[in-house]
């Protein structure tokens, strides 16, 4: 792929980024008559539109699935009558597409009780990529889901009624763990607020209940069943914190090699842990405690401290100065 086309495929990237995280209020005549447009195109009247401010509890018998259905059809029709190479469709994918699809982006937060997979139609990731690449003559669809796209928030089809959510007022983001990648993040407050002053709370992606940000304590932890939500909770209360309020196991000690400090390895309900010393001292004289998640086989603390840069023990145990 040239430069050029680097260039290009990284500002559709960015430019369907700005679609998803946008706090516009929505388009919603625009949104109404590309809605309406996919309707006629599954052989149903446009239906009536409710538009609401936050995502509400949905009630059964939404028509999710024929929706998706006639998008997966014409996604198929798309991808077979693409004139470009394999080579160039793989360089959309791994430069547009999949960053896109690796984000935890708001409509993420969003989980309909009714049809779970729904949420994955408001995934921006695969009109950008067919924004990249030419179009077939005589597929109809893609213009009218993103014209839904860009002009309002998340729907849901019922046979007479449209619900409609309302673009988000305010959303907080951070870069996510690779590159091109957007994760929704918040450490001190609801991540997403919408129009009506309801909130998400998102930890780098992570959907969480409010306490996980707000009062994340260990005996909340312990009664969590979802191992993600325990693990938000616990970077954010921060491990060294969560390990001397619970009975964590301690596998090993001993002395961090170039450091003036002690590597401790615990053993967790869901993570072998290596709490560790900054070899930087901070502005206040302190030097900073954190937990690094090291593979469930680690025996030796030393070891696991190695494996975290990428080195063997011997290899680490030479180090002059660790920072």
């Amino acid at each position: 792929m040239s430069v050029p086309t680097r260039r290009d495929a990284a500002s559709i990237r960015e430019e369907w980024l700005r679609v998803a995280l946008s706090t516009e209020p929505a388009d919603r005549p625009e949104a109404e008559a590309a809605i309406a447009g996919l309707y006629r195109l599954n052989g149903l009247p446009p239906p009536g539109f409710h538009w609401v401010s936050s995502p509400p509890e949905f009630p059964p018998g939404a028509l999710t699935r024929l929706f998706d259905a006639r998008r997966r059809s014409m996604t198929r029709d798309l991808r077979a009558g693409l004139a470009v190479t394999w080579k160039r469709r793989e360089q959309v994918l791994r430069l547009v597409r999949w960053p896109l699809a690796g984000s935890r982006l708001p409509f993420r937060l969003v989980v309909y009780d009714h049809d779970p997979e729904w949420r994955d139609v408001h995934d921006v990731s695969w009109l950008a990529e067919f924004d990249c690449l030419p179009w077939v003559p005589g597929v109809e669809g893609i213009d009218l889901w993103e014209r839904a796209a860009r002009a309002g928030g998340w729907w849901v089809p019922y046979r007479d009624v449209c619900v409609v959510v309302d673009r988000p007022r305010v959303v907080h983001t951070q870069p996510g763990p690779a590159d091109g990648q957007v994760v929704v993040h918040r450490e001190d407050g609801p991540a997403v607020v919408y129009r009506d002053g309801s909130g998400a709370y998102a930890w780098r992606g992570t959907a969480v209940p409010p306490w996980v940000i707000e009062r994340p304590a260990a005996d909340r932890i312990a009664a969590e069943p979802e191992p993600e939500i325990r693990l938000a909770a616990i970077q954010h209360m921060g491990w060294p914190e969560y390990l001397d309020q619970t009975a964590a196991r301690l596998i090993g000690a001993a002395p961090d090699p170039g450091n003036d400090a002690e590597l401790r390895l615990y053993d967790t309900r869901d993570h072998r842990v290596l709490v560790v010393v900054n070899g930087t001292v901070e502005r206040d004289g302190t030097r900073r405690r954190y937990g690094l998640v090291v593979p469930d086989d680690s025996a030796d603390p030393v070891e696991a401290a190695a494996w975290t840069y990428g080195i063997t023990a011997p290899l680490y145990k030479q180090l002059v100065r660790r920072t």
